[in-house]
C-alpha cells in the first residue's frame, strides 16, 4: 500500500472537515466587517440588567472594533403592531445611535445607584452641601448632562409628542383617574386595586381624604434642565394633596421659598405618602422621588432598570 498517498488522503479528508464545520459560523457573521460575533468578545456585563427589566424587549450584542464598544439591537415586540428593531451603541449604558457617540460626554449613563433611603440633612457634610449646591445650581440644570432618551424612543415608540400620544390610555388610580402610556396601564391598575385593599388605618384615612389630584402625561422637559420629563413619556404620575402649593413636598418650591438652605429642610416636615404604598409602588417597578437629593416627594416613575441595579449591586456586595 501507498502510505505517503494514503497520509495525503487523509490531510485531504480532515481540510475538507473543517471546512464544512467552518461554513455555519462564517454565514453568521454579520456583513459589516468591523463587527464580530459575541462568542469572539465578552458583552457588558450590566446588558443583562435591561433583559431582566424588559423581558419583551430582545437585546443581541456584537462588538464593533471601529467605535471599541458593543452595538446593540433592540427588537421590540408588540401585540398591535409590527415587530420593531432598531441598533445603538452600548456608551456605558448609555444606548447611544451612531451620530451622537461623539457627543457621549453629554449623557449620562441610564443606570445609577437608586437609594430606598431618605439622605437626612442632619447627617450632611460639609463637602455633601457644596456638592448639592453645585449639583443643584442654574448652570448645572441647564448645561448639566441630560438622560439619553434613544432606548426609551424605541421600547415605548415615543420619538416624537405625536407619536407619544397615540400610546396614552386613561386608567382609573384609587378614587382619580390619569393618563399613562398603555404599556403601565396594567400595572397602573393593579397598583390601585392593592392601594384599595390595604387594611384602613388613619395615615390611610387621611391619605385619601385629602388627595387632591394624579398627574401624568404631559409633554414638558424636567424642570430647568434640557432632559425630557418621564411625564413626557407617560412613565410618571404625582400624587398631589389638598393645599399642595402650602405643603412642603418639592424641592423646587421649597428653593424659591428658601433659597439658601432649602436642603436642610427636616424629612419629617416634608408631605410624604404613607411608606405603604411607596412600597407597592416600587414593588411594580416605580421608584419614588423622594429619595433623591432633589427631592420630588408627590412624584413616582417607571424605572424597573434602576431597581434591577440596585438589587444586582447589593447582591455583589454580600
Amino acid at each position: 500500500m501507498n502510505y505517503n498517498f494514503c497520509g495525503q488522503f487523509k490531510l485531504i479528508l480532515i481540510s475538507f472537515c473543517i471546512f464544512l464545520f467552518s461554513i455555519p459560523f462564517a454565514c453568521a457573521l454579520p456583513a459589516k466587517k468591523n463587527i464580530q460575533p459575541i462568542f469572539l468578545q465578552k458583552e457588558p456585563e450590566l446588558l443583562e440588567i435591561f433583559r431582566r427589566a424588559y423581558p419583551d424587549v430582545q437585546f443581541i450584542s456584537t462588538y464593533d472594533k471601529a467605535h471599541n464598544d458593543y452595538l446593540i439591537t433592540i427588537s421590540v415586540n408588540s401585540k398591535e403592531s409590527k415587530k420593531k428593531e432598531a441598533c445603538l451603541y452600548w456608551c456605558d449604558a448609555k444606548f447611544l445611535p451612531e451620530q451622537e457617540i461623539a457627543n457621549k460626554e453629554k449623557y449620562r449613563s441610564m443606570l445609577y445607584l437608586y437609594s430606598t433611603e431618605v439622605p437626612d440633612p442632619e447627617d450632611f457634610t460639609d463637602a455633601d452641601i457644596e456638592e448639592i449646591k453645585d449639583f443643584t445650581s442654574s448652570e448645572n440644570r441647564k448645561n448639566g448632562a441630560i438622560e439619553p432618551p434613544f432606548l426609551y424612543d424605541i421600547i415605548y415608540n415615543c420619538i416624537s409628542r405625536a407619536l407619544t400620544e397615540e400610546q396614552i390610555v386613561k386608567v382609573d388610580f384609587v378614587t382619580k383617574s390619569i393618563n399613562v402610556h398603555k404599556s403601565i396601564a396594567e400595572r397602573i391598575s393593579k397598583i390601585s386595586k392593592r392601594i384599595m385593599a390595604l387594611p384602613s388605618d388613619s395615615e390611610l384615612q387621611n391619605f385619601f381624604s385629602t388627595l387632591s389630584r394624579t398627574d401624568g402625561y404631559a409633554w414638558r422637559s424636567v424642570r430647568d434642565t434640557q432632559s425630557r420629563s418621564f411625564h413626557s413619556l407617560g412613565l410618571a404620575i404625582d400624587i398631589l394633596p389638598k393645599g399642595y402649593y402650602q405643603k412642603i413636598i418639592y424641592w423646587g418650591w421649597q428653593k424659591q421659598l428658601r433659597p439658601k438652605d432649602w436642603y436642610m429642610t427636616p424629612i419629617s416636615k416634608r408631605w410624604t405618602p404613607p411608606e405603604q404604598i411607596i412600597e407597592i409602588f416600587r414593588e411594580e417597578g416605580f421608584i419614588w422621588g423622594g429619595t433623591w437629593i432633589v427631592w420630588d416627594n408627590m412624584h413616582f416613575e417607571y424605572r424597573p432598570e434602576l431597581l434591577e441595579y440596585k438589587y444586582y449591586c447589593e447582591k455583589i456586595a454580600r
